[in-house]
């Protein structure tokens, strides 16, 4: 008898791949930072927690607050030692949206300078850390015109900030015009002492420019500068500085003089 051939194996389909691991995307915890965060080439990959969006950071940012490039809300980095890998298995390399803290504002002053006006709000972001590379990118001597618009769009982003950024613009008193303008805009008694001094510089644009900013100050209690703008018009010789003096003068009046 011819032996029957072995029996067939039944079918047995072949096993399903492994389900892909959802890449999960911030819920509503704004203050926190969800999965996936990737760690790639030096760079931090997450999402931001308020709006999703993606970004990629230096892992030199590991910890620090940054504002998300979308809606400009300041998020924390996560930090780069317990990273995790990313569930989906990539690998990120896209290097667009470095976050080096200093080169990032730099590159933001470039562009008000420039003529960018948007990249204003994303250096407010940074609040105070961003006052020394905005003052830096002021006027660095008297020869150059007094009309500047990146001069005075990155004035009007030093006075947003206020406060912190006094000391850093007295350093730059006898170098920027718009120095001046912005320590009389922000007005606090620091600023207008410094200006007050500024009046009796040798230098007379020195002396014109402080006329200018105490003019611009709307400090209620600031009434008092306008002897010392009095007596800088009695004194001086130079026609630009008693203009500026007389200027300053009428504004303050205007608009600091109770009205009967």
């Amino acid at each position: 008898m011819t032996p029957l051939p072995p029996l067939t194996p039944a079918f047995q389909p072949p096993e399903p791949p492994p389900a892909a691991i959802p890449v999960e995307k911030p819920q509503s915890s704004f203050g926190s930072t969800t999965v996936p965060v990737t760690l790639s080439n030096g760079d931090i990959t997450f999402f931001c927690p308020n709006c999703s969006c993606k970004l990629v950071v230096t892992e030199r940012a590991a910890g620090k607050k940054i504002p998300c490039r979308k809606c400009h809300v300041q998020v924390t980095v996560p930090d780069a030692a317990p990273i995790p890998p990313d569930p989906a298995g990539r690998q990120t390399v896209n290097l667009t949206f470095r976050q080096d803290t200093q080169a990032s504002l730099s590159d933001l002053v470039k562009r008000i300078c420039e003529g960018d006006a948007a990249a204003a709000k994303a250096i407010l972001a940074f609040g105070s850390q961003a006052v020394p590379i905005v003052v830096e990118g002021l006027e660095n001597s008297f020869a150059e015109p007094k009309e500047n618009r990146a001069a005075h769009a990155l004035t009007d982003i030093l006075v947003k900030i206020g406060a912190a950024s006094v000391k850093p613009l007295i350093s730059r008193l006898g170098k920027s015009r718009h120095a001046y303008y912005a320590l009389g805009r922000i007005g606090t008694e620091e600023a207008l002492q410094a200006l007050i001094r500024e009046l009796t510089s040798v230098n007379w644009q020195r002396v014109e420019a402080a006329c200018v900013g105490l003019g611009l100050t709307e400090n209620p209690s600031a009434a008092y500068v306008i002897s010392y703008l009095e007596n800088t018009r009695k004194t001086t010789q130079v026609g630009e500085v008693f203009t500026a003096a007389g200027s300053a003068i009428i504004a303050l009046q205007r608009r600091l003089t109770p009205r009967t």
